[in-house]
């Protein structure tokens, strides 16, 4: 063996200790030693650009520099690791955030072990590194790691053949399957058959590094249902820009196309029967034309209404009525070819389209098959209904050449089978348009009326058979159209209803009569009360109890002068709530009076359930009933349970003699009608409330014989000759 000699050593040793510093002074960490008091015994040159301090800051400060340079929130931790290095030799290997001498944090990872030197004493030797780069990349990552975990759209990733290589949790409630069972299997065990083509080419598209836009398909759950996706996918790159898989945003939206469909549906069909709707129905009757215009055939419009059923949707309630125009549209579908189409216009209104017609006649078959189908019986409620309807029809190109004139007339033709008679049906005519412009012209002047003045009210006393006294005033409205004159009511106040200015109206028509009734009041006149007839659509007004009230407060006119008449059809729609308002108006001390009873679903339940004052029977009973057995028996029968229940009963539509003689010997309380007096002006009325002496006399007049009246009257002072007059109408 060779031997070294003892300078060859010492220059060996030399040697390798500058290689030592030389290596020491050019690594990017800090090398440090200390003392076990802490005393720094080596500092690296790299403190100066890690720490940002020189080598004799630390070699005069030593541990307290690094010490108080330490995070706060990291020392107690630091100082405990320090500490079970120094004493058990635990291994030191700690990362903690440091300051440096210009006030940056960054973060260090400190590694340390303890040895004994050659003299014996224990030193510590340790490295230290700014990780800052590393901990923001990894926070990075966990960030990253933590969204595509949470993310509430699938995230999977897959190799270019189509691997799954990833599955995150939404991949899991999406799709059904657990990560342990997807991944490793190829991504096309999702798509359904029909989507399968699709795989090959979106891989084609990846492998060139290409990104897809986001599009719209389906895949399929574990469950087997289909799912409507959004799918988006990126390729992904190494260092060296090489494709080695993809990455797949798979979003849920089969939510958001059921409700995107159910838009759709909603925007060309009606909600509650699922028809089509207007715009749907006017769509097929173009297509229908132009394809009758090509094979020079027919096409028939029809435009069917039901009879009365604001009664029925008064009576039985709004749900009952849904659930009728439901069935009704059902049983209009099953009359109809494929072909042809069924809408719901509005309401109780419906449209059917027979396309393809060659003969007229053919109309005429199915009108009648269809009228059939309606009037058959309906169950609703565990309650039976016969209804009727009224139907309109016309035909392309007979009656017109275009959509908009064909519905016109189909419409015009409805209206007039309504008002012949209704349940029927008829072909449109050329006097059938005439009657459609006077309806809409009769529309549009009475949207004008009540700013124009042009509505006004008369008064029809009510008078006691028995003491000839007025016991009050019905309000009346009428219409003096500036063109065309005095319209009926019964034109115009349909219209109103139809079109919803009836609450406006009704509105005038209450403050109107109560400011009259008032009036009268100050003038020195008997305090009669006044009576105004109240719609079913003012009625169901939010708020409408508040009307009375603040149109009384108003008017100045005591509650107990107001009568309210209500239809009995009115009081059976939604009857708990009906019962609320009721309830309130008697609290609020108003009258309430049933108006036209006998026509509706007169019940003697009802009439105590809802504890009214007045009961009226409808003049249709008092036409005949002096000749007619059966309207005789009704009329009688009214009388006695109104009298029964301890209410006042009143006959409107007394004309005769004859009537007068029938009520007064079954004991009606009440008389209203031209036998007495028709419908006064304000002023009129007036008269009459100062005559009622006069009245009096006329009252016990028509008690005795006939052939005394005029003597009796000849003998009557004070009685003028406009009341005379008045009175022998």
């Amino acid at each position: 063996m060779k031997r070294v000699s003892g300078a060859n050593l010492q220059e060996s040793l030399r040697s390798s200790e500058e290689q030592i510093r030389s290596l020491m002074a050019n690594m990017p960490e800090v090398v440090w030693k200390v003392d076990a008091k802490g005393h720094v015994l080596f500092i690296s040159a790299a403190v100066n650009t890690v720490l940002g301090y020189s080598e004799a800051e630390f070699y005069q400060q030593g541990e307290s520099l690094w010490f108080n340079s330490i995070h706060p929130d990291d020392k107690d931790r630091v100082k405990q690791s320090f500490e079970a290095l120094l004493n058990d030799r635990t291994l030191y290997d700690i990362e903690y955030r440091f300051q440096r001498k210009n006030g940056e944090w960054f973060w260090a990872h400190d590694r340390a072990v303890t040895t004994t030197d050659t003299d014996g004493i224990l030193v510590t030797t340790g490295l230290l590194s700014d990780i800052t780069e590393r901990k923001t990349s990894d926070e990075a990552l966990q960030k990253l790691a933590a969204i595509v975990e949470f993310s509430q759209d699938a995230i999977i990733g897959e190799t270019v053949e189509g691997v799954i290589t990833s599955w995150n949790r939404a991949a899991e409630r999406i799709y059904g399957y657990t990560k342990a069972e997807a991944v490793g299997r190829n991504i096309s065990f999702l798509l359904p058959a029909h989507r399968q083509a699709e795989m090959p080419a979106i891989l084609d598209e990846v492998r060139i590094g290409l990104a897809l836009e986001p599009f719209e398909t389906q895949r399929v759950t574990k469950a087997g249902s289909i799912l409507d996706v959004l799918v988006a996918i990126s390729p992904i790159k190494d260092t060296h820009g090489r494709v080695t898989g993809a990455s797949a945003i798979v979003r849920d939206i089969t939510d958001r196309k059921i409700a995107e469909a159910q838009i759709k549906f909603l925007a060309y069909h009606d909600a509650l029967t699922g028809l089509p709707n207007r715009a749907l129905a006017l769509d097929r009757l173009s297509n229908a034309l132009a394809g009758a215009r090509r094979r020079k055939s027919k096409v028939a419009v029809l435009f069917l209404d039901l009879d009365r059923f604001k009664l029925i949707n008064d009576s039985l309630g709004h749900a009952a009525g849904d659930i009728l125009l439901q069935v009704v549209a059902k049983r209009l579908k099953s009359c109809i070819r494929e072909q042809d189409t069924v809408a719901r216009l509005s309401g109780d209104e419906f449209l059917i389209l027979l396309s393809d017609i060659n003969n007229i006649p053919d109309v005429a078959i199915a009108a009648e098959r269809i009228m059939d189908a309606i009037t058959a019986e309906f169950v609703i409620q565990d309650q039976p209904l016969n209804i009727r309807c009224s139907l309109g029809i016309s035909i392309f190109p007979e009656h017109g050449e275009d959509c908009e004139t064909l519905m016109k007339y189909a419409d015009a033709a409805m209206y007039s089978a309504k008002e012949n008679g209704r349940n029927n049906y008829r072909f449109f005519t050329g006097d059938m348009n005439d009657e459609s412009v006077e309806r809409l012209t009769l529309e549009h002047g009475l949207k004008l009326a009540l700013g124009n003045k042009e509505l006004f009210l008369v008064y029809q006393p009510q008078l006691d058979i028995a003491t000839g006294n007025i016991t009050g005033m019905e309000a009346l409205l009428r219409w003096q159209n500036p063109d065309i004159g005095l319209v009926p009511p019964d034109k115009f106040i349909p219209i109103a209803e139809n079109s919803g200015m009836i609450v406006t109206i009704g509105e005038w028509v209450l403050r109107t009569a109560c400011a009259q009734a008032r009036r009268w009041q100050e003038e020195g006149l008997p305090p009669v009360p006044v009576a105004v007839n109240v719609s079913a659509v003012q009625f169901r007004q939010e708020n409408f109890c508040d009307l009375i009230r603040r149109v009384l407060h108003e008017t100045g006119l005591a509650p107990q002068y107001l009568e309210l008449e209500l239809t009995e059809s009115l009081l059976l729609a939604d009857a708990d709530v009906t019962l609320s308002v009721v309830r309130e108006l008697r609290d609020i001390g108003v009258t309430l009076a049933i108006d036209d009873f006998g026509t509706g679903y007169s019940s003697f339940s009802h009439l105590r359930k809802f504890r009214f004052n007045k009961l009226k029977i409808d003049r249709s009973f008092l036409r005949d009933v002096a000749v007619n057995s059966d309207d005789a028996a009704i009329t009688a029968a009214i009388i006695s349970m109104g009298k029964s229940l301890k209410l006042k009963v009143i006959a409107e539509g007394v004309e005769t003699e004859a009537q007068m003689s029938f009520l007064r010997s079954h004991q009606c309380d009440e008389i209203q009608g031209y036998y007495f007096s028709k419908p006064l002006t304000a002023e009129k009325a007036s008269d009459w409330l100062r005559d009622i002496p006069v009245l009096n006399a006329l009252i016990v007049v028509d008690a005795m014989d006939k052939k005394s009246e005029n003597t009796i009257l000849h003998h009557i002072s004070g009685v003028t000759t406009s009341f005379a007059q008045t009175c022998a109408l």
